[in-house]
């Protein structure tokens, strides 16, 4: 009995032997940056970066500094903190917001009473409006929102600016991408987001862009012109004179406001080699 014991002891102690050379053998070192950069984010673990939590995103911009930008929570001295960490420099930039690009006019193609989910509405023959390309107006931008930014108006997200970090979040899970990332010295805002020829959206929507060219025309720098369907506006050119707002019949455009085209200071950052 008291050999058996002795035994046992003995095996005992050579696996805790083994044990502790296995551990220090095959130890991961872990890189002593990932720890300071983790001590500037905020612990928040939303995941707006794309990563798991601020621990996952701290261990990626060690490894890819390109990164640096991808936390929205974290102001421009706390990034020249990381980049120092880094070894980088850190160049701001203008940030951007999540803004709604449709009017919410589309008639109704069939009753819908399926789960009340964008996406899963949208899994049903594209959805129940008549465009394919319109809200569908469940709100999935605003459960995904991780900073309260998005509240539901008249069956239309209505995205606070002021609390809206340009995290993409709602971008990315809206099926019919009609929240888009825009800079924030954007003069004029589109708000529609259908491609489908002229004849089409009047007849399937009360308030989306007829392509009529009216603004196109009317524009005295000539910074709109029509693809797709849609007005795109050329915001550097653009004065902010309103022409285009005013003479739009359907009200597709609209004046960023309060508008000052000179205020471009850049608040954000982007990484510099």
């Amino acid at each position: 009995m008291i050999e058996e014991i002795a035994v046992l002891g003995i095996l005992g102690f050579a696996f805790a032997i083994g044990l502790i050379f296995a551990s220090r053998k095959f130890a991961v070192q872990m890189d002593a940056r990932v720890e300071q950069v983790r001590g500037t984010l905020p612990g928040l673990d939303c995941g707006a970066c794309g990563f798991g939590g601020c621990n996952d995103y701290a261990s990626a911009v060690v490894k890819d500094p390109s990164l640096v930008c991808a936390c929205k929570q974290i102001d421009a001295d706390e990034r020249k903190e990381i980049g120092k960490v880094l070894g980088i420099d850190v160049k701001e930039t203008m940030p951007t917001f999540a803004r709604l690009s449709c009017t919410g006019g589309s008639n109704v193609a069939f009753e819908y009473r399926g789960v009340q989910s964008c996406a899963v509405a949208a899994s049903t023959v594209g959805g129940f409006l008549e465009c394919k390309y319109g809200c569908l107006g469940f709100g999935d931008c605003v459960e995904v929102c991780a900073f309260d930014a998005i509240r539901m108006v008249d069956g239309l997200p209505q995205i606070d600016k002021k609390k809206c970090t340009g995290c993409a979040q709602c971008v990315r899970i809206c099926p019919k991408k009609v929240i888009k990332l825009q800079p924030d010295d954007v003069k004029v805002f589109l708000f529609c987001n259908s491609p489908e020829p002229a004849r089409v959206k009047a007849r399937m929507c009360k308030k989306g862009c007829i392509a009529c060219n009216i603004c196109e025309r009317v524009c005295p720098v000539h910074a709109i012109k029509m693809v797709n369907n849609l007005p795109e506006i050329d915001q550097v050119t653009c004065t902010a004179c309103g022409e285009c707002v005013e003479k739009c019949p359907r009200h597709v455009l609209e004046l960023a406001k309060p508008i000052s085209i000179s205020s471009t200071k850049p608040t954000e950052a982007q990484v510099t080699t």
